[in-house]
């Protein structure tokens, strides 16, 4: 009986949360639902942590910051054309995924953070990119809602209680699929562990990743970083790594970037606290 009584609360919130995953934005039209020369840009809802909770939304954001693009916060819980946050609306036209989002934004604002580096260069950002987006990026998402997941709903104030098992369930499923999920919980802190000293090693004694000029790449690993640093237990060693001196040239990294486009970090953070009481 306590089973089949668990299984049934359990399905009930998995299929309220598939509704609410796939639950559409209504076509809206530009200059009557949102202004004109505006970027509308939908993510999760701000949280007490950091902003965000999105690795990629806080990437997306960070870089209209960085471009100074006018642009509005949407934080309904809404999926956009590919299925996930962020997406924006701009002009009538939806696009989702931060990276086309981004060559777009680069065509209607006439803006290129890459534009000062060598053909090579701009290689060697990609690459360090899609190493942090497309590996450490899973270790982070894998420590906070497998692992941790108990100590990250206590600490975080985005997502409803009743989501836990549901999230935890499709992240481990995710994760498998990739490969981590493969991996002990040793392993895991361990790589993660490696992927915070290899960055902090290609990022040197310098100012940013390529150099004193801001780039994508470095939208991108404040992005990553932050969700490791700010939003994950402090039980996870790649958090104590970040959260103590060993990797200063990272924090600072980090600080830097966090203090001069983010001026608002603990309005927005305090302001999402208030709503979660």
């Amino acid at each position: 009986m306590y089973f089949l009584t668990g299984a049934a609360i359990c399905g009930s919130a998995l299929l309220v949360y598939r509704k609410i995953s796939s639950t559409g934005h209504k076509p809206r039209v530009c200059g009557l639902d949102y202004p004109r020369d505006l970027v509308i840009l939908h993510s999760i809802p701000r949280d007490r942590l950091t902003p965000n909770l999105g690795h990629f939304s806080l990437k997306l954001e960070t870089y209209l910051r960085v471009n100074a693009i006018p642009y509005q916060f949407d934080g309904q819980p809404l999926q956009g054309p590919k299925g996930k946050v962020p997406w924006i609306e701009h002009n009538g036209v939806t696009m989702g995924d931060s990276q086309f989002i981004i060559q777009y934004l680069e065509k209607e604002f006439k803006v290129n953070l890459n534009s000062h580096l060598s053909p090579k260069d701009r290689a060697l950002a990609w690459a360090i990119q899609k190493w942090l987006e497309e590996f450490t990026y899973w270790l982070s998402v894998y420590t906070r809602w497998v692992v941790f997941v108990d100590d990250m709903f206590k600490m975080q104030s985005s997502f409803p209680a009743w989501l836990k098992i549901p999230l935890g369930r499709k992240v481990t499923s995710m994760s498998y699929a990739v490969g981590i999920g493969r991996h002990s919980n040793e392993e895991v802190h361990a790589m993660m562990v490696n992927d915070l000293k290899q960055f902090s090693a290609i990022l040197g004694d310098r100012k940013y990743v390529m150099g004193d000029r801001i780039c994508d790449v470095d939208c991108a690993a404040f992005g990553i970083l932050s969700q490791v640093r700010w939003c994950t237990p402090s039980a996870c060693p790649g958090a104590a790594l970040l959260q103590g001196d060993e990797l200063k040239n990272v924090t600072d990294y980090m600080d830097r970037i966090k203090n001069d486009f983010w001026p608002d970090w603990e309005e927005l953070t305090s302001h999402a606290a208030q709503k979660a009481l």
